[in-house]
């Protein structure tokens, strides 16, 4: 391996379209990819997190780095079977009205390639690097501290705010389901008055 593997893996963020929206009619020159998303979860996650003094938000802006990270190899898995989708507008949005959470299935299958590609991209960090980016890794993924369950609700935040945006830009993408999970799933004090700032616009 060399210097150039790691950074031409990772690379791959900037290509790979979030599938949720393909999938919702969003046009692929419009569609945000995995980086846009991930850098994004950094700017809310680190900025937010500066009012919290129980967390640590320089761990925050590292945890909120490094989350989609593996998805450069395993790709961004939705969390339903593509073969489900609708093909009628009207089924299709119904299909996407509500929060859409994973099977046990659904969730072992991208548990397994997202840990496989995980463990291919420690091969390609420097040594001086890799227990660092290891630890980060399975702290977030087992949402063993208070920083990796803000981001992983700043996450879930940052796809909320993407979908009014592409509500606005695209009446008809069903796009509500989003509401659905903001409104479930985001509970920190400081992340919940920027959900409802975008709730409101929604009458």
């Amino acid at each position: 391996m060399t210097e150039r593997d790691l950074w031409t893996t990772l690379y791959h963020l900037k290509d790979i379209h979030r599938t949720g929206w393909l999938d919702r009619g969003i046009p692929a020159a419009e569609a945000e990819s995995v980086a846009d998303h991930c850098f994004f979860v950094m700017l809310i996650a680190w900025t937010a997190a500066q009012s919290d003094t129980s967390l640590d938000a320089n761990k925050v802006l590292q945890l909120a780095m490094i989350h989609d990270t593996a998805e450069a190899i395993a790709g961004d898995l939705p969390p339903y079977d593509p073969e489900d989708i609708p093909t009628d507008p009207d089924a299709m949005r119904t299909f996407f009205s509500v929060r859409l959470q994973r099977s046990p299935e659904n969730a072992a299958r991208k548990r397994a390639l997202e840990e496989t590609a995980a463990a291919h991209l420690l091969t390609l960090v420097r040594d001086t690097a890799t227990t660092h980016w290891q630890n980060l890794w399975h702290e977030y993924e087992a949402q063993i501290s208070a920083e990796a369950r803000f981001v992983k609700e700043v996450d879930r935040l940052e796809v909320f705010i993407q979908s009014r945006i592409y509500a606005g830009r695209f009446p008809n993408a069903p796009v509500d389901g989003f509401s659905d999970m903001a409104r479930q799933t985001i509970t920190h004090p400081l992340l919940v008055p920027i959900r409802d700032a975008f709730l409101e616009e929604m009458g």
